[in-house]
């Protein structure tokens, strides 16, 4: 089973930190964005205001003339013509008014008048032999009043009768001229049009009063024939013979009605009262009489009885006397009582028959209201209308006075004078409007790229996208030629030695050689109790510069008095051969490998660092992975760590072929390396992922090249020689040595 396989096999760890993928921008963060796309933001804006500029200047003048008009409500025509204006507002019949001022046929008027035809038809003839006086097309009848509409702004002043027109033209003078005759051209239309509109009401009044004439004239007929079907009699509805008859009988009902009361009443007392009672007797002279002689009677037997017996014949014979003196008086009540009863009667009887009467009376009085009803909608339709006819005639006399009045409802307030300054384009506005929309456009660009862009530039960006600590950020390195010249030419006489990517050896105050200081001690901080022996340093892909982290890692190492080996292991595309200008290609890695019994010394190529040394590739093998992943290589690893403090090895990218891998397993520490602005987010974690998966101990990345203005803001320089702190931009020279490249060799050593 090959090595590939295997590492598919292997279990992943699942060690990705929960907060990177919950990651939220700070105002830090969006500044970054804006200092790293500066240059986007910076060429957007001066594109923006270069355009702004190019429009503003190329652009011609736009000359705009101004002129106010009142519009005032003629009264005497509105009442003239009330019935035929009713329901119109004042705003409304504004507006009107303005609709009318821009319609196509004041335009066109005006344009006439302005002999605007001659300064078109030689832009829109071919040739300009064309007669003035000639017809005019349509095409040129839209053109003529597209000239002014398209430039002409009309506008009702609030609260005022007061109309502003405006309209611009690139010629001044036109633009006056314009709105001046726009002026004259709709007072001469306003007046025409209001006199034939007026003399069109007077003759539809005329019209229609001959009509109201002849329908007046019918509705007081009917009125009087009606009147006189009716018996209505006078003026009003309420003067007629029916209601003067209800009225009578109604009133000799009521006195009736109390006669028979009163009768009634008597004729019960009389049937209640005795024969003795004084009442009775005071309305019948006769009675009393009988009734005296009757009390002498009983008067004159009650003295005799004391005398005489009952059967005395003078007591008999009184006794027949009063009896028949008592049938007389009874006779006479009786016929007292018959009187005041038939008088009763007779009240009765009366009082009915006016009741009947009044009955009848009122039902021809309920049918005559209906009738009355009616007249009084005939009465009120003929006086509606001679009203209506009276007041027409009245209209008609005043609108035909007041038909030629309206030309004093227009007033010119301001005439149009020619204007000297351009109202547009307004050069400042159009600048400031290009430099606004060219920041607004870049900096939505910048955010457009960096959603796009995957590249990590910073060690906080790879941080976030791996879930590892960033051991140290390798600024962008720039050699000063002129430092240390002496030093440098002292170090590297006689030797092919390259100093380009021995940035800690060639200039150890500069802030690259302090940043690979600062890996050093994060590495061995990462385990204090065990410090890592043997180191691999590799990365995602070629080109991110782990060769030259290898390096200068085995110098800062050495420089501790520490025994150190620094072992090319990629033995595809090695280049620690050329860097240290080793010649003899028969030493190296593979042959130590291949011919294991064969003792090599290993060479020491820096004379003032006697603790560092360099293992090269040595010959290339025909099948590096299974050489790398032998047990030989394990044993030779195993024999480093005898002869030597700390072991650095130089590896293949992770994702270019599986030769890490198999060396990564027996490494103490591994160290990926990023390069700013190169390496990829997926590139990275996928790297991160293939160690995981053989249970490499990858202890952090090391991001290189990085631009320190985008990593903190500001570059902490420290100088050896005045020990003096600074902050700002570190400017370097021209020449630069850019901490990569060396693993993409394009010739064959």
């Amino acid at each position: 089973m090959s090595l590939e396989s295997q590492v598919e096999l292997q279990p992943v760890d699942n060690r990705i930190d929960a907060h990177a993928h919950n990651e939220r921008r700070s105002f830090m963060d969006i500044w970054r964005v804006f200092m790293k796309q500066r240059f986007t933001i910076i060429a957007i804006t001066v594109l923006s205001v270069t355009a702004a500029a190019w429009y503003a200047f190329h652009t011609l003048p736009l000359y705009e003339a101004i002129a106010h008009i009142q519009i005032k409500q003629n009264t005497l025509s509105n009442d003239a013509l009330e019935g035929y204006w009713a329901g119109i507002g004042e705003d409304a019949e504004m507006q009107s008014e303005i609709v009318i001022m821009k319609s196509d046929s004041v335009l066109f008027q005006t344009a006439q008048s302005l002999h605007l035809i001659d300064r078109i038809r030689p832009i829109m003839s071919e040739s300009n032999n064309i007669v003035s006086s000639s017809e005019i097309t349509p095409a040129e009848h839209r053109r003529l009043v597209g000239i002014i509409k398209n430039k002409l702004f009309v506008t009702l002043l609030p609260n005022t009768q007061i109309i502003e027109i405006r309209y611009r033209n690139n010629d001044p003078k036109l633009a006056a001229a314009v709105v001046n005759q726009l002026m004259e051209t709709y007072s001469d239309e306003e007046i025409r049009t209001k006199y034939e509109r007026t003399m069109h009401v007077s003759v539809w009044l005329q019209k229609r009063m001959e009509d109201l004439k002849q329908e007046a004239s019918a509705t007081q007929q009917q009125l009087a024939d009606y009147q006189r079907i009716h018996n209505i009699v006078g003026t009003d509805e309420h003067s007629n013979l029916t209601l003067q008859t209800l009225e009578h009988v109604s009133g000799a009902l009521d006195d009736a009605e109390a006669d028979r009361i009163i009768k009634e009443a008597r004729m019960h007392e009389f049937e209640v009262m005795s024969p003795d009672m004084t009442t009775l007797m005071s309305d019948d002279p006769a009675l009393a009489a009988t009734h005296s002689q009757l009390n002498e009677l009983e008067g004159k037997r009650t003295q005799l009885a004391t005398k005489l017996g009952p059967k005395h014949p003078q007591m008999q014979a009184l006794d027949l006397q009063i009896k028949k003196v008592r049938a007389q008086t009874d006779m006479e009540i009786e016929t007292a009582r018959r009187l005041v009863r038939s008088e009763y009667e007779s009240a009765l009887a009366a009082e009915n028959a006016l009741r009947k009467r009044l009955g009848s009376q009122e039902d021809t009085a309920y049918r005559l209201n209906e009738d009355v009803a009616q007249y009084a909608i005939l009465r009120h339709e003929a006086e509606l209308t001679r009203n209506l006819y009276d007041t027409l005639q009245t209209k008609l006399k005043e609108a035909s006075v007041t038909a030629g009045m309206d030309a004093a409802n227009i007033t010119v307030v301001d005439r149009a004078d020619i204007p000297s300054i351009p109202v547009a384009p307004k050069k400042g506005k159009i600048l400031l409007l290009g430099l606004v929309a060219g920041l607004v456009l870049g900096c939505v660009l910048s955010f457009v790229i960096e959603s796009i862009d995957d590249r990590l530039r910073t060690s906080e960006e790879v941080e976030s996208a791996s879930s590892l600590p960033s051991l140290a950020a390798i600024p962008h390195i720039v050699l000063n030629p002129g430092k240390h010249r002496e030093e440098r030419e002292a170090l590297t006489s006689g030797m092919h030695l390259t100093l380009q990517p021995l940035i800690t050896l060639s200039d150890p105050q500069s802030s690259g050689a302090e940043a690979y200081r600062s890996m050093r001690s994060s590495l061995l901080l990462s385990s204090i109790d065990h410090p890592p022996r043997v180191i691999v340093v590799t990365s995602s892909f070629p080109g991110e510069g782990k060769t030259t982290t290898a390096i200068n890692l085995s110098i800062v190492l050495a420089q501790r008095n520490e025994k150190v080996l620094l072992v090319d292991a990629d033995l595809r595309r090695g280049s620690l051969h050329r860097v240290f200008g080793m010649v003899d290609q028969g030493l190296g890695l593979s042959a130590a490998l291949a011919q294991p019994e064969q003792q090599q010394e290993l060479p020491v190529p820096l004379s003032d660092l006697p603790m560092l040394h360099v293992l090269a590739t040595g010959p290339r093998p025909p099948n590096p992975a299974e050489m790398l992943s032998s047990n030989r290589m394990a044993e030779q690893i195993q024999q480093w760590t005898q002869q030597f403090d700390r072991i650095v090895i130089d590896t293949a990218p992770v994702l270019a072929v599986s030769d890490t891998q198999a060396l990564a397993v027996h490494a103490d520490a591994v160290v990926l390396v990023a390069r700013a602005g190169v390496t990829r987010k997926r590139a990275l974690i996928r790297a991160r992922d293939l160690l995981w998966r053989v249970n490499a101990p990858v202890v952090g990345v090391v991001v290189n090249d990085v631009d320190l203005r985008l990593e903190n803001f500001y570059t902490y320089h420290y100088n050896m020689s005045t020990k003096d702190y600074w902050y700002g931009y570190k400017e370097g020279a021209v020449a630069s040595s850019r901490a990569y490249g060396y693993e993409n060799e394009k010739t064959k050593a």
